[in-house]
């Protein structure tokens, strides 16, 4: 038999044994660190495409609508729509706004936030800058308002102080077939733009006759940031407040959590192109431009004393948004300054990633001057 020698039967040595140990838990760190930092690059980029689409879903849910507001079918010049009462009479749009007397006989959910709120037609679009936490007030002064103390009866425990508000008002794209009572609705006519009427005691103002004379429900909604989200409280998301196709009624419904602050510009078209500060034609010298064209010359607030009288073609919105849950050991230092906003994290917030996305939307159907 072969026999081995003594010293090939001995095995390694202490020092080998050593050098191999300490080579395995170098291979070992390594792998642990690469898995490491592959898992903290994952969630990194987890969460941060997770923000990016959330923002891309909350504007797919609003841009539309945003463009559409003023749609009003055939026609946007407040002289061709009028609105019907229980009695036939006929009332011009401009005494149907928030600022009036309740217009009488109106179904009640359209004072939802307001006198005359929903029928206020000539505001197409409506912001509130800057709003005081819980509830919101539109509308030219608090003694306006039909629904205080409670303002809109927002949902969501609510809105976030500071947060703004946008409201949207127009005509449904799609045409129904036969009206409803106690639903204010439109009657538009493609033939005769003077024709235009807005009814809520289900009898038409006329022959229906599809593409031509049709009938349509008069779209509200509003915009809001709320303090809590749908079963998260302290977690704030983005809601709508809006009518109910074919019913008299208002719903309050979640839009997407962790929408943190929305803020509203609206681009108006002042007719001032050549940038002196006046209107370039204005024969009557009244301050509001004969002529428009339909560009925005400039971006305001929404409590801005520019907005009465001006054409608003366009609404920037800013939004910003923040991750599901804190980070461990993630801080947010960054300073984010847009639309007269300046905020920085602190204490608990700083630990939730966030993004700001900004867009801006153009309105297809611009009232006239």
């Amino acid at each position: 038999m072969m026999r081995l020698s003594p010293r090939a039967a001995r095995g390694l040595s202490m020092i080998e044994l050593l050098i191999a140990l300490a080579i395995g838990s170098l291979i070992i760190v390594g792998a642990v660190f690469v898995y490491s930092q592959s898992r903290t690059s994952y969630r990194l980029n987890e969460t941060t495409a997770r923000l990016q689409e959330n923002a891309r879903y909350v504007f797919s849910r609003i841009e539309s609508d945003i463009q559409l507001a003023g749609y009003y079918g055939y026609s946007n010049k407040y002289s061709d729509i009028r609105l019907v009462d229980n009695a036939g009479n006929e009332t011009a749009l401009a005494q149907a706004q928030q600022g009036d007397p309740t217009v009488p006989g109106l179904p009640g959910y359209t004072h939802w936030c307001g006198n005359n709120f929903l029928v206020d037609l000539m505001a197409t679009v409506q912001g509130i800058n800057n709003a005081p936490a819980g509830a919101l007030q539109f509308g030219p002064a608090p003694t306006n308002m039909g629904a205080a103390p409670g303002g809109c009866g927002l949902g969501g425990n609510g809105n976030v102080g500071g947060t703004d508000a946008l409201v949207i008002r127009r005509l449904d794209v799609a045409a129904l077939a036969a009206p409803t009572a106690g639903v204010l609705q439109a009657f538009v006519n493609r033939t005769k733009s003077s024709s235009q009427r807005i009814f809520f005691n289900g009898v038409a103002p006329g022959a229906l006759v599809p593409n031509v004379a049709e009938i349509r429900d008069v779209v509200g909604r509003a915009l809001y940031v709320s303090r809590d989200s749908d079963g998260r409280p302290n977690y704030p998301a983005l809601r709508a407040k809006a009518t109910v196709a074919g019913a008299a009624a208002i719903t309050d419904a979640e839009i997407l959590p962790g929408v943190e602050d929305m803020q509203v510009q609206f681009g108006i078209d002042t007719g001032d192109y050549d940038n002196d500060g006046l209107p370039d034609i204005d024969d009557d010298a009244n301050g509001i431009p004969d002529v428009v064209n339909g560009l925005a010359t400039r971006y305001v607030d929404p409590d801005s004393a520019l907005l009465p009288g001006a054409q608003v073609v366009s609404v920037r919105i800013w939004l910003r948004l923040r991750s599901e849950q804190p980070e461990v050991g993630y801080t947010d230092t960054r300073n984010y300054q847009y639309a007269g906003v300046n905020y920085t994290p602190a204490a608990a917030e700083a630990g939730f990633r966030r993004i700001l996305v900004s867009r801006t939307i153009q309105l297809r159907n611009s009232r006239l001057l």
